[in-house]
């Protein structure tokens, strides 16, 4: 009868898997687990590395495994020589995790390994070689060495609770203030201010929820009698923010307590002041300005366009770009947009 044989090169890989499973389980108590042939690209297996309190940690070492006298009968005075295609020596050492190689005597049921460390490897015609020394037996003393080739064991939930509350803060607050102080004006320097609009964008959550919130202070000036739009080193700082930072209309507060976008606006457009046209209650006057709003098409084009590219940047909804769009135009002319069509 013919029937598929099971050949021997497949019972001594099955074999020298066991043989190095029970190693890994018993010895090191950590779990071999096998990578599929038609995933197996030179990699055989993976050790999953668990801690002395049975925690599984996602740490893993990837396994090339060899059974057979075949892999015993080269060596040296240090150990056994073994060799390899050029092409699995650049899968192995591209790999993310350290790789081990071990060699595995079906016959007295042992194991060797070394690293798969490029400095110790030798070329070899047109293939490459690595020693495994004789006393780098696969056994519960190799445990610790291997430590050493993963990385350390980080709790990142511990670390990201206090990240989490404030994004907590950030979503539940109506409004998020970001102060500059006159010598970062002065100096030109607004890395602090993009370090925080940055922050807003770390995950669409908090992306979402900061849309109009933001308003920009500039403290320093309080005892300057000029308004910030008089301010020529303010009026300079705006122009050079402006073009570093992105997202203006989608961030700032266009409401009556709006201040920083209202800045904006006059130091990019012309106006002038009428004096003591405005009542401020108790007999006072105050000031008005009138926006020459023409001059300042310029600077609503490249509100638009940044909002463009932000939105379609952060894959928010074209409705969220329309209704943004028409909001600034309000905002910034005091006309309603789009008319009313009655």
């Amino acid at each position: 009868m013919d029937l598929p044989k099971y050949d021997n090169s497949s019972k001594k890989g099955e074999d020298g898997f066991t043989i190095v499973k029970s190693i890994v389980e018993k010895n090191l108590n950590w779990i071999l687990r096998k990578n599929h042939q038609e995933n197996d690209f030179g990699i055989d297996a993976y050790i999953d590395i668990i801690t002395e309190l049975a925690q599984v940690t996602g740490k893993s070492i990837a396994v090339q495994l060899k059974t057979g006298d075949s892999y015993f009968k080269e060596k040296n005075d240090i150990g056994w020589i073994y060799r390899g295609e050029l092409k699995h020596l650049n899968y192995y050492l591209n790999h993310d995790i350290p790789v081990i190689i071990i060699i595995v005597d079906d016959f007295k049921n042992k194991a060797y390994w070394c690293l798969c460390d490029g400095s110790k490897t030798e070329k070899a015609g047109e293939n490459w070689k690595i020693v495994i020394p004789f006393s780098q037996e696969l056994n519960k003393e190799s445990k610790n060495e291997l430590k050493n080739y993963i990385s350390p064991l980080t709790d990142y939930a511990s670390q990201l609770e206090h990240f989490w509350e404030e994004n907590k803060l950030l979503k539940e607050h109506e409004r998020i203030i970001f102060l500059v102080d006159r010598c970062d004006i002065e100096a030109g320097s607004y890395s602090h201010l993009l370090s925080g609009m940055l922050r807003l964008e770390v995950n669409p959550e908090l992306l979402l929820a900061s849309k109009g919130k933001v308003d920009i202070g500039i403290s320093g000036y309080d005892d300057d009698p000029r308004e910030l739009r008089d301010i020529k080193e303010v009026r300079n700082w705006v122009n050079i923010v402006f073009k570093g930072i992105s997202g203006w209309a989608y961030y700032l507060a266009m409401d009556k307590g709006a201040q920083f976008l209202r800045v904006m606006q006059l130091c990019k457009s012309k106006f002038k002041v009428i004096e003591g046209n405005t009542s401020l209650g108790n007999g006072l006057k105050g000031n008005n300005i009138s926006i020459d709003l023409k001059s300042g098409i310029p600077f609503l084009n490249d509100l638009f366009d940044d909002l463009n590219h932000f939105t379609e940047r952060h894959n928010i909804p074209e409705e969220t770009n329309k209704e943004l769009s028409f909001k600034l135009v309000e905002y910034l002319s005091g006309y309603k947009y789009p008319p009313d069509k009655s």
